[in-house]
């Protein structure tokens, strides 16, 4: 009889601790790709942050992977507003590529003007070199890229950050493709500008997105532009626009969507007024939510 009453105990002891880590709803947090745009986010983070909503995973594309990863790494959002604007971001991003001989040595699949490597060094830099299953970071991350050689979306989920992040920003023609197994990396962008999807595969609850993509611009571009660079993966990918299909579907499926208002910007607008407007954007866009993120807050604890 005692037996029997200590293993109900026991078992009520342990259900009882099992429970709320079972029943904490999963919150992503992702970040839209948009060059210099990617000031933004770190002014929406701010509310973010200060709404107490916790974070549990981190996905980005290009500019979201950056910002995202150091945010995952540990970084708050202040810390970031700092960091980003210390930054000389067109001497960062504008080391030109070795000569072409080098390059067709290499075999690259596509061309490149930058090689990329400021930004790597000062990315492993401020990341501590840290090389790592990203699970295992102060919060999980995914980083956004796309495999050019198969036109085939990637989702980096370990090994060195710094270069994770560098593959997801690579813009074509502008970056070197990142080299990784069999694989040439280059911005996710081209195929996933807001990775709600991603998150949701990986067991989110809830999908906090902030989208720094100027939709417009984007529904405006001709295949003239695209078609300059004469590359045929390119033209099929303008001509079907897949990256526009699942950006739209990714932005009904987020929870709360927050989109600062980033027109008259590009994703090279890195002058300090540009940097200095654009966070303070992206806090407009956190204050504007503020009734949005309270709600979504009790909606989690319930």
């Amino acid at each position: 009889m005692k037996k029997g009453l200590l293993f109900v105990v026991l078992l009520w002891m342990a259900c009882s601790m099992q429970q709320p880590a079972c029943a904490q709803p999963k919150v992503a947090l992702v970040i839209s790709g948009g060059g210099a745009k990617g000031a933004a986010a770190i002014g929406t983070l701010k509310y973010i942050e200060k709404s107490g909503i916790p974070i549990h995973l981190v996905v980005g594309t290009s500019a979201g992977s950056i910002v995202g990863g150091l945010y995952a790494y540990g970084y708050r959002a202040d810390q970031l507003d700092s960091i980003y604007r210390a930054q000389d971001w067109r001497r960062l991003l504008s080391d030109f590529d070795p000569s072409p001989r080098v390059k067709f040595r290499e075999r690259q699949a596509l061309p490149s003007l930058m090689n990329g490597e400021r930004f790597l060094e000062k990315a492993d830099d401020l990341l501590g070199h840290t090389s790592c299953h990203f699970d295992n970071l102060k919060i999980p991350l995914r980083c956004v890229s796309v495999d050019i050689l198969h036109f085939k979306e990637v989702c980096l989920d370990s090994g060195n950050v710094a270069t994770a992040m560098r593959a997801s920003m690579s813009i074509p023609i502008f970056f070197r493709p990142v080299k990784k197994d069999s694989m040439e990396l280059i911005d996710g962008g081209l195929l996933n500008n807001l990775p709600v999807d991603v998150a949701r595969n990986l067991g989110a609850d809830y999908v906090i997105a902030i989208d720094l993509m100027d939709a417009k611009r984007a529904e405006q571009e001709t295949r003239h532009e695209i078609r300059s660079y004469g590359l045929p993966a390119i033209l099929a990918w303008q001509y079907a626009r897949p990256d526009l299909n699942k950006y739209r579907a990714n932005r009904e499926d987020a929870d709360l969507l927050i989109h600062p208002d980033v027109s008259g910007f590009s994703g090279s607008s890195f002058s300090d007024e540009d940097t200095e407007e654009l966070i303070r954007r992206g806090e407009q866009a956190g204050q504007e939510a503020w009734e949005e993120l309270m709600r979504l807050k009790e909606k989690i604890a319930k």
